[in-house]
Order: structure tokens, then C-alpha cells, then sequence
């Protein structure tokens, strides 16, 4: 039944004609009367906006004197009264609770599931208190336009947080259980350095939960974290990364008694296969192709195929596109050519485990017998069936570390107990280290000396750039210089052929074809009419070589294990030709491998293991030994934040395992 609509009425005529059994009407009167005329009068005045209406017309006439002090008091006395039972209601309270003994990863991601609106969040479950605080921070902005990614929202993101943080603090003061924001402020505070007795001052103030109670947090998130470890490896098919952390004690008094020390440590991450981290492992791959197939190692097996110098000579030509583009005015519309992709891996997130540092050197035979044994008997948490027939493994790790690795087996190849005998155990090299050497490799090569104008030493004295040298160079500041090198000549290269040319406009692709031909195959500076010098064609073998590196990275980007893998006879000769022999040699093992050695499945699960996505978008990989040293150095930034009072028995209980966790609420706050 449809209710009937109550007339509308001016106040004055609404007064004026009310019953004669109320005598004087006063609003106290009016609103309180139980006669059934009143009753729907005062209706339709609520209906109509009446109360606010009457509101603003009292805060204009209302102005000084004992009668704006009245109307100010009860006005703030209903606004908070409204609010603090709105904060006290389990409406807003349900979804901020975090108890102390249940803080886990998954619970924390849960909050920081929009980590740009974390705050606003907050504030959004407080309606009363938001409109209040938005009126006092003179935000002139919608919920709806604040959620949006345009300009304006980020002009007003700070006065959201200042909200959210407000709210936040209001809550956790009427209900210490409703604690989210203070407990993520608090292991983020604790876990860049700040000291106790700030965050007991912080945890007094509202801002975060005291030191004591992010201890306990702190605990269990590591006990969630090895419950999660437990389970995954005996449901998914995984491998391991490690690598040395070395971490400096330094001391500011210099004597020749008491200088820096380092101590050195080993930091490991789980990792999960991705096209086996949704199901349970089938029957293991099987390993090396029938003895028949394999053709004898020889020196032809390892030269670049037809294939793997075609794919490459395709893959050039959207580098040295894109190069020339670069150099194109920013209103151009033209863009690179893009490259196919030949066999990608499928863009899924990738399940991370960050495993307890453990106080061992691996850069010796015996550190790394004491590594393994560590993650697999303690780490892990297998269970006792696996040692009785451990499964075939992939343990990830730079030249050293698979070298170390190696001779381990080969002492122990006669040992009949499986676990022991290490039979298992698969090193395999990572793309992040190579890449590096890759870099140094060629920047050594055409370092040359700073008296030829041409060479890498008189750019470098040119263009000021520091931390380079022929002898030692940071992977950063050379892949910088070698990218803007290679740019530059392109450049140069363009600009001698719109010269040369018939034609004055940029033609992209035939530039690009004359450019790639020229050093793809036999170097050729006559197709841009310059002479056969060695200046000249040591120019072209540079752009070759640079090309080589960014394609390797560019590669690793997209996830194509299909272009890395045409890409390593190339990098193999490199190796050997740059003089750069641990890497060549390894980069044998592994190219005979998976061209004849192991069965294409495997051979796949090899290449698999050098990429992992943690972001789960496509273009977002990266190399799996690049992710560890990330972790080693958020690892060093804490332990070195927190002084002398940091030890390894606390970055292993405490920190460790849960740097994946501090990463994503370290970007929250950043972003916030």
C-alpha cells in the first residue's frame, strides 16, 4: 500500500493552525506532542528538510552573545554523541580487528588490498566523523571523484590520509581491539629502524600498538609464514634460490685494531613452479633424453644455429627502432616495431616463500653442503619420506654457487644413500648474474683507452659519469652508459643516411633494415658510405654486442623463455671471446643440456626457473636470483637500521621470513 504524501506547509501557517489543546507552541512542545494532527505535521516538516532548514537559519542569526554559545554547544554535543555511537557500533569495528596472536600474511594483504586507499578505507566505514573531517580539512571533492585517478584526487589524497589516519586513532582509543592501522604502523615503524622508545611515545599517542605487542605480531607472522612453507612444499612442485648476504659492521673509530667487519650469511626463497602451484604435483618429469639421441659434445653443437642468428637479427630490429624513435621529437606518433613472441610463459602471479637466513658462508664447498642440509631438514620441514627419495630439485644461484655446487656432487657421486649422494640436486644458473657479467664483459671489451676519441674510456671522461672503470664497474652506471651510447650511434647512423639518401623524411624501417644489416652479419660501414677501418667496424661490433644485452633484458621482461633461449649461443661466444671463462664454461653445461642433454619437459622447468612475476602482470618479469638480491637488500637495510641491537638469531626469527609482508606495507605508506 502506498503511504500518502504529507502536505507541505509553511512553518508560520503550521504554527498558526495547530489544535487548540496546545495552549503554547514550542518546538520542545511540538516535537514531543502525541496528538495525531501534530504528529503528521511535524512529519512533514522532518520530511521536508525541516530540521536542516532550521539549523542553518539559526547559525546566521545566531551570531554572538550567550544564544550563539547555546546553539554551538548542543550542536557539537549531537555530533559527537552521533559519532562516537557510530564508532562504537560493530558496523565499523568488524573489519579492523587484528589480534595479535593471528597476524599473518594473508590477513595483512586482506587490509592492503587497494594499498592506495588503505586510509581511506579507514575513514569511509566512519560516515558521520568523515563529513566533520571533511568540512574542517576543506575538502571540495566526492567520495567518487577521490577514488579516481584523476589530477584532483591526488591533490586532495593527502587530506583523505590525515581522515583516515584520525578515524583510525578515534577507533583504536574507544576499542584497543580494533587495532589494524596501529598494528601495520607499528611493524612498519619497527621494521625501518625506529627505535622502542618512539614507538612506546607512538603507541600512547593512538598511532601504533606498543613495542611489546609488535614482538608478538612479529611472531606470528613467522609462524604463519613456516606453517605456509610446510604446506606448499608437499602440495606443489618447487624449487630453491640462494645466494650470500654480506652484511658490514662498521666502526666509526678507525684504528688499526678495529676496523669494519663483515659477516656473511645466506638468504633463500621458496619458490613454486607456476603451472603446478594451483594443482598437485603429477608424476615427476623425467630427465635426460635416451642415450641414443644424444650426439657427442663437440665444438659445432655449441655455434649459433641459422635459427638463433635469424630470431636475433628480428629481434635487433625493434631495439634499433626503438632507439631511433627515442630520438624523435615527443610529438611523433611513431612507434618500435614490436617483437612476436616465441614461447612465452603464461603471466600468473608467482607463489614466493622467503626462507630464515641462515649464518652460513656458501661461497665454500663445505658452506654449501651446510646450506642445503639447513633448508631441507629444518627450513622445509619435509617430511621424513622425502629423504628416502627426495625428488629431483632446482637450486638457482650464480656461477659460484653452481660451481660450488657441482664438485659437491662430484664427491659425492659414489655415496648410495639417495638424500647424500645429492643425486637430486640440480644447479642451475640465473639470468640477473649473467646479464651483469654479460655487461661487464662488453664494456671491458670496448673499454679502449681515453687518447681515441671513439672508445668507451673517452665517452665515459666526457660525459662525467662516475663509479666506471676498466677494472671495476657498477652494473647500473655501465648499462646506462652502454644504453646511451648505443642510442647515440644509431642516432648518428640515421643522420648519415637522411643525408646520404634520396629521401628527407624519417623513414623508420628502411633506416632500421640498413642499421641491423649492417652488424648482423658481417660488419659493413660502406653501407653508410664510410671505410672498412677498424674504428669503424669496432663501432658496428659494439652496437651488435649492446644489442645482445638489451635484447637479454628486454627478454627477461616479457617472459619468453622461446628468445632467451636462441640468445645464449650468442652469449656463450661472447663469454669465451671476452675471456670471461667460469660463465663460458657454465653456459655450455647448460646449452648442451637443454638442446640435447634433457627432455624438452625439463629442459622447460630449467628455463621456467630463471623468471618469476611476484606482480602477476604481463611485461612485470624479472630474473628469480634479481628477486633474491632484492630481498638481500631490504634485509640489509633493516639489520643495519637497527645497530648494534640487531643480531642474526632475530633476523632469522623476525624478519626474514617476512620481507615480502614489509614490502607491501612499506608501499602503502609510500603511496598514502
Amino acid at each position: 500500500m502506498k503511504t500518502p504524501t504529507r502536505p507541505k506547509i509553511p512553518i508560520r501557517e503550521f504554527v498558526y493552525t495547530l489544535p487548540e489543546t496546545i495552549s503554547s507552541p514550542t518546538p520542545k512542545r511540538l516535537f514531543k506532542s502525541d496528538d495525531p494532527d501534530v504528529a503528521q505535521w511535524t512529519g512533514s516538516f522532518h520530511d521536508n528538510d525541516g530540521a536542516g532548514r532550521v539549523v542553518k537559519i539559526w547559525d546566521g542569526k545566531l551570531q554572538g552573545g550567550k544564544w550563539e554559545e547555546d546553539f554551538v554547544n548542543s550542536a557539537v554535543d549531537v555530533v559527537v554523541n552521533r559519532t562516537l555511537k557510530h564508532l562504537e557500533s560493530n558496523e565499523v569495528r568488524k573489519d579492523w580487528r587484528l589480534p595479535y596472536n593471528k597476524v599473518t600474511a594473508e590477513k595483512i594483504t586482506s587490509f592492503l588490498i587497494d594499498d592506495f586507499h588503505f586510509l581511506h578505507r579507514y575513514a569511509d566505514g566512519a560516515k558521520y566523523l568523515t563529513r566533520f573531517l571533511k568540512g574542517l580539512l576543506k575538502e571540495d571533492i566526492s567520495d567518487q571523484e577521490l577514488l579516481s585517478k584523476s589530477p584532483k584526487s591526488h591533490r586532495h589524497q593527502k587530506s583523505s590520509s590525515v581522515r583516515g589516519c584520525i578515524a583510525a586513532v578515534l577507533i583504536f582509543m574507544s576499542s584497543q581491539k580494533v587495532n589494524a592501522f596501529q598494528t601495520i604502523m607499528g611493524i612498519f615503524l619497527h621494521c625501518t629502524g625506529c627505535p622502542k622508545r618512539v614507538l612506546e611515545v607512538l603507541s600512547g599517542l593512538g598511532l601504533s600498538v606498543s613495542y611489546s605487542q609488535v614482538q608478538k605480531g612479529l611472531r606470528s607472522l613467522t609462524k604463519d609464514a613456516q606453517e605456509q612453507v610446510k604446506e606448499a612444499v608437499v602440495k606443489h612442485d618447487w624449487y630453491i634460490v640462494y645466494d650470500n648476504i654480506n652484511i658490514a659492521n662498521k666502526h666509526h673509530h678507525q684504528r688499526a685494531d678495529k676496523r669494519d667487519t663483515f659477516d656473511n650469511g645466506t638468504a633463500a626463497t621458496l619458490i613454486l613452479f607456476p603451472s603446478d602451484k594451483d594443482q598437485s604435483p603429477a608424476t615427476p618429469p623425467a630427465l635426460f633424453c635416451p642415450e641414443n639421441e644424444r650426439p657427442e659434445p663437440t665444438a659445432e653443437l655449441f655455434f649459433p644455429k641459422d635459427v638463433d642468428l635469424e630470431v636475433f637479427q628480428r629481434v635487433t630490429r625493434s631495439h634499433v627502432s626503438a632507439a631511433i624513435v627515442r630520438s624523435l621529437p615527443k610529438e611523433t606518433t611513431a612507434i618500435a616495431i614490436p617483437i612476436l613472441p616465441i614461447k612465452k610463459l603464461n603471466t600468473d602471479k608467482t607463489a614466493l616463500f622467503p626462507l630464515q637466513t641462515m649464518k652460513l658462508d656458501e661461497s665454500t664447498i663445505a658452506g654449501n653442503l651446510a646450506v642445503l642440509e639447513r633448508i631441507t631438514q629444518v627450513g622445509l620441514q619435509l617430511p621424513k619420506k622425502w629423504f628416502a627419495d627426495p625428488k629431483d630439485t632446482i637450486f638457482a644461484g650464480d656461477q659460484m654457487t653452481v660451481s660450488r655446487l657441482l664438485t659437491l656432487k662430484i664427491h659425492r657421486i659414489v655415496d648410495t644413500d639417495p638424500y647424500h649422494s645429492l643425486a637430486w640436486v640440480h644447479p642451475t644458473l640465473q639470468l640477473f648474474h649473467l646479464n651483469m657479467n654479460l655487461c661487464g664483459t662488453i664494456f671491458r671489451t670496448h673499454y679502449g683507452s681515453p687518447e681515441f676519441p671513439g672508445s668507451l674510456a673517452a665517452i665515459n671522461i666526457f660525459l662525467g659519469r662516475k663509479r666506471l672503470s676498466k677494472e671495476k664497474q657498477e652494473f647500473k652506471a655501465a648499462d646506462e652508459l652502454l644504453r646511451i651510447v648505443f642510442d647515440a650511434m644509431v642516432q648518428l647512423l640515421c643522420e648519415s643516411l637522411r643525408q646520404d639518401g634520396t629521401s628527407n623524411e624519417l623513414d623508420i624501417l628502411k633506416f632500421t633494415e640498413t642499421i641491423t644489416n649492417s652488424f648482423c652479419g658481417l660488419p659493413s660501414p660502406s653501407l653508410f658510405g664510410l671505410p672498412c677501418t677498424t674504428v669503424n667496424i669496432n663501432a658496428l661490433l659494439f652496437l651488435r654486442d649492446v644489442a645482445v644485452h638489451i635484447e637479454l633484458t628486454e627478454a627477461i621482461k616479457a617472459g619468453d623463455i622461446g628468445r632467451i633461449t636462441h640468445l645464449l649461443p650468442i652469449i656463450t661466444l661472447m663469454m669465451h671471446g671476452g675471456g670471461n671463462t667460469n660463465y663460458a664454461l657454465e653456459l655450455l653445461r647448460l646449452l648442451y643440456g637443454i638442446r640435447h642433454l634433457w627432455t624438452a619437459e625439463w629442459a622447460t622447468r630449467v628455463l621456467s626457473s630463471m623468471l618469476v612475476n611476484p606482480k602477476g602482470i604481463a611485461g612485470e618479469w624479472m630474473a628469480t636470483d634479481m628477486l633474491q638480491e632484492n630481498h638481500n637488500y631490504l634485509l640489509k637495510s633493516i639489520f643495519s637500521s637497527k645497530g648494534s641491537n640487531m643480531t642474526w638469531e632475530y633476523l632469522r626469527d623476525a624478519i626474514s621470513t617476512n620481507i615480502r609482508t614489509f614490502q607491501a606495507i612499506s608501499r602503502m605508506f609510500e603511496r598514502e
